[in-house]
């Protein structure tokens, strides 16, 4: 299975989350990011549909797509 840049990046996150626990609320936050890249990588359509309709939904797809 090939890994587009999102997923690649939320499992590098991931990983580094996970190595540097000494910060339970950074973890936690930095966790949630990771899983959100992997699931926007793996199926970009749902995910940008499900955020949308979060408040600020599209502030906030607009601020991780500059971060990809």
């Amino acid at each position: 299975m090939a890994l587009n840049n999102r997923t690649k990046l939320g499992v590098t996150l991931a990983i580094a989350v996970v190595a540097a626990l000494t910060s339970v609320l950074i973890a936690v936050l930095l966790l949630i990011l990771a899983v959100f890249l992997i699931a926007w990588g793996q199926a970009p359509e749902q995910t940008e549909t499900f955020v949308k309709g979060l408040p600020y939904g599209d502030s906030i797809l607009n601020a991780l797509s500059k971060l990809t």
